[in-house]
This record gives structure tokens, C-alpha cells and sequence, in this order.
């Protein structure tokens, strides 16, 4: 088991069932609209809800500290959002961290929230490398 889990705009349910799937479809620069036809290409004929594939759905007790982050503008803010919720029902250390107007994956790099961002995992790592 890994010390820590580092979790970037995460792609955490391939059905698609959260809210920002549908919310955000038009807004996330990146990625404007549903993945649904790459996600059955991938999962072949298995359960899009199996939590092999899509571990929202999955037992979490166990896990390491976890830091997850999304923007507001996200196709995946549901992801982080209904993962952050369950990793602390089940006792895990959990950090969210949602930056406003971000799309998936961020701003490319450059920007203020990109480097506030890299900022915070780094802080999340250190704090959790092991001695």
C-alpha cells in the first residue's frame, strides 16, 4: 500500500451517474462532454460500476491518506466531490481542494491555481512520506 494517494481531477466513476457529468458537459474546456463511448470501449463488457473500474464504488477501508482535487468546471468535480465524502465515512484522512473555474486538469500549467496547486501537493507529500 502506498503511503499516500494523490488524486488529480480523478476519473473515479465510468458511469457517469454524478451530478457534474451533466452539469459541467458544456463548461470543462477539456473535456466538453460525456466520456460514456470510451468508457465502454475500455470496460469491454464488464460493469461500468465494478469497482475495479470505477472504485467510487468500491470497499475504502484501508486506503492511505488522500488528497483529491477538482475545479468548479470539472467533468469530474462529482468524482472528487461523492469520493471526498465517502473516504471520510470511512475513517480515511481526506483533503479536498476545488479551485474555482478550474476545467479538468487545470490551467495548463502557468497559471496562479496551477502553482497554488503544486504547492498543496507538495505540502500533502511531504507530510506523509514516510521517515
Amino acid at each position: 500500500m502506498p503511503s499516500a494517494l494523490v488524486l488529480l481531477s480523478p476519473e473515479l466513476d465510468l458511469t457517469e451517474s454524478g451530478d457534474s457529468f451533466k452539469v459541467n458537459q458544456m463548461v470543462d474546456v477539456v473535456l466538453p462532454g460525456s466520456l460514456m463511448s470510451c468508457n465502454r470501449l475500455y470496460a469491454g463488457e464488464a460493469d461500468l460500476a465494478h469497482p475495479y473500474l470505477s472504485p467510487l464504488f468500491g470497499e475504502l477501508d484501508g486506503l492511505p491518506p488522500t488528497f483529491l482535487q477538482t475545479g468548479t468546471r470539472d467533468l469530474f468535480l462529482s468524482n472528487a466531490v461523492r469520493m471526498h465524502r465517502k473516504l471520510r465515512r470511512a475513517n480515511i484522512p481526506v483533503e479536498l481542494h476545488v479551485f474555482e473555474a478550474m476545467p479538468h486538469g487545470g490551467f495548463s500549467g502557468e497559471a496562479p491555481e496551477d502553482l497554488e496547486l503544486i504547492q498543496d501537493v507538495k505540502l500533502f507529500v511531504r507530510s506523509h512520506w514516510p521517515s
